[in-house]
């Protein structure tokens, strides 16, 4: 008998748990497979309305002209076993920034990222046999988390405009850990997702298309991203998640060199709401928004966006 349990609604609104810039980016963990389950493919959507940028003060400043990003994305995960999982995304990338003088649009491909995760302990304690819910073991789910983004993106070494910029432009990795508890049988869950990114430092010889007279080193500070998450299963056919996260991102160093009040830090509120048609078909409409007021960021931008995933999964046979 299959036994379908709902084990990470988290997934729902993990794509964008913290503002980021045009330049893409995310703390976005693709491998989230329920042991019942062999694969996954997704076709994702998202839209990104960005409203201001708190400044190296924290003081929040409204945007005076229009900037979004729409990044449609195809991504897949495989479960090779009972404990490891893996996956993979490919976004593209449609930038608009409404810039006197300059061009407002770029499109392409971005940032690659491949991700996994390690799971020490499951918990499929809200399961689906034949649509009814019913009870299993009650350990905490946990897993170690890692990824990599891969610089596929243009970047603005080689961008002519703000609005060109399609990836980071260097190496990510990341290392987490992600854990979730069934609070209410069958009904409330509650899980915690932490994140520590390391950028690789990149060697400017150009910027915005422009040749440097003198190249320079640059490196991101490491990055702790964090969401905690409330999930509710409404019924066998809906469900619905909350979520605030964040950011924490040490000062960029050049030439070895840190820039001051470079730090940044970012809040920011998630919702989502997910309807299974079928026991292998997820459909998650979402939206992440901010507070527009002064220290709720620093030196990052603030944006309210839009999304939607259609998911469809494999069984695993085995």
């Amino acid at each position: 008998m299959k036994k379908i349990f709902i084990l990470i609604l988290f997934f729902a609104v993990a794509p964008e748990i913290f503002s980021q810039s045009c330049c893409g980016g995310s703390f976005y963990d693709i491998a989230v497979l329920s042991l019942d389950k062999k694969a996954l493919f997704i076709l994702g959507y998202t839209f990104d309305d960005y409203k201001g940028v708190w400044d190296q003060n924290g003081k929040w400043n409204k945007l005076t002209y229009t900037s979004w990003q729409m990044k449609p994305s195809f991504s897949s995960a495989y479960r090779f076993n009972n404990f490891l999982q893996a996956g993979i995304s490919f976004p593209l990338v449609i930038n608009r920034n409404v810039i006197p003088g300059l061009e407002p649009n770029g499109i392409g491909f971005g940032d690659i990222t491949l991700s996994g995760r390690y799971e020490i302990f499951q918990e499929p304690s809200v399961f689906f046999s034949k649509r009814k819910s019913e009870e299993g073991i009650n350990n905490p789910y946990l897993a170690l988390t890692f990824g990599v983004t891969l610089p596929t993106g243009k970047s603005e070494q080689t961008a002519k405009t703000e609005a060109e910029i399609l990836g980071k432009g260097f190496f990510i990795t990341s290392l987490g850990v992600s854990a979730m508890k069934t609070i209410v049988k069958n009904k409330f869950q509650t899980a915690v997702d932490l994140n520590w990114q390391h950028s690789f430092s990149k060697t400017y010889s150009e910027y915005f298309g422009q040749t440097l007279p003198v190249s320079y080193k640059k490196q991101p500070g490491e990055r702790f991203n964090y969401a905690v998450s409330f999930n509710y299963l409404i019924s066998t056919w809906h469900a619905a998640s909350v979520s605030v996260g964040g950011f924490f991102q040490g000062k960029y160093r050049i030439d070895g060199v840190a820039g001051e009040f470079s730090d940044e830090n970012s809040l920011n509120f998630s919702a989502s709401y997910t309807y299974y048609p079928d026991i292998n078909i997820r459909i998650t409409p979402s939206v992440k928004w901010f507070i527009p007021s002064d220290n709720i960021g620093k030196n990052a931008p603030g944006s309210v966006m839009l999304g939607i995933n259609l998911v469809y999964y494999l069984e695993n046979d085995d």
